[in-house]
C-alpha cells in the first residue's frame, strides 16, 4: 500500500470513528445535547478533521439515508416485471425492511427517529422530495392505473398515507423489545394498506 492508500485509508478511519462516537452521544445525551466540540473531543481529533468529512453533526445521520437510496434504486429496477404493480410495492417494501434492520439496526433507526423530534434541522430520512418516496409515488401511480376503479383516489393522498404507514411501522418495531424483525412487524400494516384503498 502507498502512501495515498494508505492516508485514504486513516481519513475513512477517522470518519467511521467520527460516526461512530457520534452516533453512541446521540443516543447517550440526546442529539440536540451533543455538540461538534464534544465529538471532536471523544474522537481525540480536531473540528478541522470533523469537517473535512462532515459539514454538520446532521450530516452523519443524512448519509446513511442518501446510501439507503441509492440502494432502493438499483433495487426497485430489479423488481420483477411479471407481477402486478401491488405486488411489486409489496415485494420493494419487503426488501426495504429487510434491508433497513440489516445495515442499520433498531437502535440506529431509534436515533433517527429521535433525533427527528429533538432537532429543527429537515432531516435527508423525512425530507419529502429524497428518492425513496419518489419510487413509492412511481409505484402506487402504476397500482392506479392497474386499477381504473380506484381513479378517484389521489395519487398524493396515497402517497402521504403510505408514508405514514412505513414510517410508522418502522418507529412502532423501534419501540418493541422482541425479537420481531422489521419486515415482519409491518407486515400486517402494509397488507392492510395495500388491500383496502380498492
Amino acid at each position: 500500500m502507498n502512501k495515498i492508500e494508505k492516508k485514504q485509508q486513516r481519513g475513512e478511519e477517522k470518519k467511521e470513528l467520527i460516526a461512530k462516537v457520534a452516533l453512541k452521544l446521540f443516543k447517550e445525551n440526546g442529539y440536540i445535547n451533543v455538540t461538534v466540540d464534544e465529538i471532536v473531543k471523544v474522537c481525540n481529533t480536531s473540528k478541522g478533521s470533523f469537517y473535512h468529512h462532515y459539514n454538520s453533526k446532521a450530516d452523519i445521520l443524512n448519509e446513511h439515508f442518501t446510501i439507503a437510496d441509492k440502494y432502493y434504486e438499483k433495487m426497485y429496477i430489479t423488481l420483477p416485471t411479471d407481477l402486478s404493480a401491488k405486488e411489486r410495492l409489496r415485494l420493494f417494501l419487503h426488501k426495504m425492511y429487510v434491508y433497513l434492520e440489516k445495515t442499520f439496526g433498531r437502535e440506529f433507526l431509534a436515533i433517527m427517529y429521535s433525533t427527528s423530534l429533538e432537532s429543527e434541522e429537515q432531516l435527508y430520512f423525512r425530507n419529502p422530495n429524497r428518492k425513496l418516496f419518489i419510487l413509492l409515488e412511481e409505484l402506487l401511480a402504476e397500482i392506479l392505473k392497474e386499477n381504473p376503479d380506484s381513479s378517484d383516489l389521489q395519487l398524493h393522498a396515497l402517497k402521504q398515507a403510505l408514508i405514514q404507514v412505513v414510517m410508522g411501522s418502522i418507529y412502532y418495531w423501534c419501540t418493541l423489545r422482541n425479537d420481531k424483525s422489521l419486515h415482519e412487524s409491518a407486515n400486517a400494516p402494509i397488507h392492510h394498506f395495500l388491500y383496502s384503498f380498492y
